[in-house]
């Protein structure tokens, strides 16, 4: 289909004079998934499940400027087979810009830096789908895809002083750190010798919904830094969210509310791949929340990931995280998170993935998993599919089909 596509793009070059030759490229992929899930019970009730995790079509275009220079453009939308669910085009990641000597720099919405770094990690496993994911959800208390800014509306910080105004919007997600952000500006660096950098910051088009005399300015910012050579990897990741009230804390009496404070949030990721076809892998997440002007939480977790190519086309792959008791001393609930303050400890969970593989072709395989979530007495996290009960556990076992085109 790409060569196609180039033909056109070449013919339709030639046939008219002066016009510069742009590559485009159509492909995608999808990886179907069949389960049974249990425990059956929260707000629906479900029991085998069939859906598609990140299925993509995307659009990419290339054109060259000439002195190693190019304009790029990707536009990459859900492709769901199923019919279950419609996303809007360009939703995922998607974007324009231009790469040369110094590097990409581009506009769009875009997988942030922190994102990237624990995406290397955790290779072939899901950041939150219930099949043969979780990790997220306990060391970044789930994903946000498409996201913008949150709309703070007081007239002060907390941190500053008092606050007076109405409550806050697009804030559903404002504790999450596994972000595909909007509306950002990027950069990723050239390859130095094995060491790279990825950079980005959230444009501020929600000011419209705060008055001029608001001192609040909600954006996040993202950096990474990578080492590649031979086997090993070496990522660190850092994201920080400035006056985003991720726990939506009111303060004082009516409708005031918290807007400010800084909530950050620090990945590790190691890796090394052997030459007996086994790679391991791990990370390491630390999370803080600066909930109101006196309170805080810091939420800590890890995870090992391993996938070992037999022989020939067979895979066996595990992976393990574990989720810390949040920390400080908040009475406040951010998310998933229960609060530290006034409480016994054991607030924590763990995420456990066995699965074998087996290829069919360099793009097309299928999978056998099985995904266990548990939680701690007092935790609360979930696989999405049920309601989280405090202290329960959550299974699923099922088939992957992965194509890629």
């Amino acid at each position: 289909m790409n060569k196609k596509l180039m033909a056109v793009a070449v013919a339709g070059a030639l046939s008219v004079p002066g016009m510069a030759l742009a590559q485009v490229q159509i492909g995608g992929s999808i990886n179907l998934l069949y389960y049974q899930h249990d425990p059956k019970n929260g707000a629906s009730s479900k029991s085998d499940i069939a859906e598609l995790a990140e299925p993509e079509l995307y659009i990419r275009a290339e054109e060259k400027l000439g002195g190693g220079m190019s304009v790029w453009m990707q536009c990459a939308s859900s492709f769901d087979v199923l019919g279950a669910a419609a996303e809007g085009l360009c939703s995922r990641n998607s974007a324009i810009g231009m790469k040369g000597g110094f590097g990409n720099v581009f506009f769009g919405n875009w997988d942030q830096p922190q994102k990237l770094v624990f995406n290397q990690a955790r290779g072939w496993f899901s950041g939150t789908n219930a099949l043969f994911g979780g990790s997220a959800n306990l060391l970044f208390g789930g994903s946000a895809s498409g996201v913008s800014n949150p709309v703070q509306s007081v007239t002060a910080s907390p941190v500053i002083g008092g606050t007076t105004g109405a409550a806050t919007a697009n804030s559903a997600n404002a504790e999450r750190f596994y972000r595909r952000q909007a509306n950002t500006l990027n950069y990723h660096s050239p390859n130095w010798g094995g060491f790279t950098l990825q950079g980005s910051y959230s444009a501020d088009r929600e000011s419209t919904g705060r008055p001029e005399s608001s001192t609040l300015s909600p954006r996040m910012y993202g950096l990474a830094g990578n080492f590649n050579m031979g086997g090993l990897w070496v990522g660190v990741g850092y994201e920080a969210h400035e006056d985003w009230n991720a726990a939506n804390t009111t303060v004082g009496t009516g409708a005031s509310q918290y807007g400010g404070g800084s909530d950050t949030n620090f990945t590790v990721g190691v890796a090394y791949r052997f030459g007996f076809g086994l790679s391991l892998r791990g990370v390491y997440s630390e999370s803080e929340y600066e909930v109101s002007n006196t309170g805080n939480m810091k939420v800590k977790g890890y995870g090992m990931y391993s996938d070992w190519r037999i022989a020939g086309p067979h895979t066996v792959r595990l992976a393990y995280v574990l989720g810390e008791s949040p920390t400080g001393n908040t009475s406040q609930n951010v998310g998933v998170y229960r609060a530290p303050a006034g409480a016994t400890v054991d607030a924590g969970g763990e995420n456990f993935t066995l699965a074998y593989s087996y290829a069919f072709s360099k793009r097309t395989e299928g999978s056998l998993a099985y995904n266990e979530m548990k939680n701690d007495p007092r935790g609360t996290f979930s696989l999405g599919k049920s309601a989280a009960t405090v202290g329960g556990k959550q299974t699923t076992m099922g088939i992957v089909l992965r194509h890629r085109f």
